[in-house]
């Protein structure tokens, strides 16, 4: 169970990045937006790292 919701957790972590950048791209703001990309990015490396070694 904890490595279901684990997984869970960074899927959300990733959406709600890509969610943000989209926002902030619409209003124009680009430091913003390169935030949020890089951010979901390194959410699905360490996620998929994690999980690759097992400890989700």
């Amino acid at each position: 169970m904890p490595d279901e919701f684990s997984r869970i957790i960074a899927f959300l972590a990733v959406v709600m990045a890509l969610l943000f950048a989209g926002i902030h791209f619409h209003h124009g703001n680009i430091v913003a937006t390169l935030y949020f990309m890089t951010g979901a990015i390194l959410v699905t490396a360490v996620t998929h790292l994690s999980v690759r070694r097992g400890l989700i």
